[in-house]
């Protein structure tokens, strides 16, 4: 994508580093038994010794992560935003119900295109709830192709920034983790005054993993 520009991740208005880091050895979730570091993918709750020790914020509107389902869980970075939003963001596995009680006169696509308006001049009376796809870009494609109701909605894209994701993808840089894109869409829809770093604990787990694989890589 033409125009792209990094992005400061240290510059994130969160310190995750000493909660997550005294985080010990694999715990049982608490509702599934799963044993996990930080939180469980399946059911997007912290370990029981991180709660309410991390962030938990309320956003300025719903979101609805479609996840393709061959989209591993393990490999999912949208379920940081379920843990921190909890009451805002659901996730959702792709099926031809999931979107029956779905809108599209009243629901925005996170999806670029040349009909795509950036989310910084989207009215925000025009929609109610966002959808972003949580797959490969192949996937996505596939599921938006596959799908009238996801074609029918209009679309949204955000400003465009390198990704700081550390696990390979054939993609140019401009491809965004999950993660980095719902960041950036509530970020950039942010029209009450300068933004001050309300929505950086999105990033919260994202930023701690980033500084982690940072330090493996340069101490190698």
């Amino acid at each position: 994508m033409v125009g792209a520009q990094p992005y400061d991740i240290e510059a994130l208005k969160i310190e995750p580093k000493p909660v997550l880091d005294a985080c010990g050895e694999r715990l049982a979730c608490d509702l599934c038994g799963k044993k996990t570091k930080f939180f469980c993918y399946f059911c997007c709750r912290p370990v029981p010794q991180l709660a309410g020790k991390i962030p938990q914020i309320r956003l300025p509107f719903k979101m609805d992560v479609i996840k393709h389902a061959r989209e591993l869980d393990g490999k999912s970075t949208a379920v940081h935003a379920k843990i921190i939003a909890p009451e805002d963001i659901e996730i959702i596995t792709y099926s031809d119900t999931c979107l029956d009680d779905v809108d599209p006169s009243r629901t925005a696509l996170l999806f670029p295109g040349p009909d795509a308006q950036d989310i910084s001049e989207l009215d925000a009376s025009t929609f109610d709830r966002v959808i972003v796809i949580d797959g490969t870009w192949s996937q996505a494609k596939g599921m938006v192709h596959n799908s009238i109701k996801l074609r029918r909605m209009q679309k949204v894209t955000v400003k465009p920034r390198r990704t700081r994701f550390w696990r390979y993808q054939n993609l140019d840089d401009s491809f965004m983790a999950t993660i980095e894109a719902i960041y950036f869409l509530y970020r950039d829809s942010f029209k009450n005054g300068e933004y001050d770093g309300e929505y950086d604990a999105l990033m919260y787990f994202y930023k701690y993993f980033y500084d982690f694989i940072q330090m493996r890589t340069r101490a190698h």
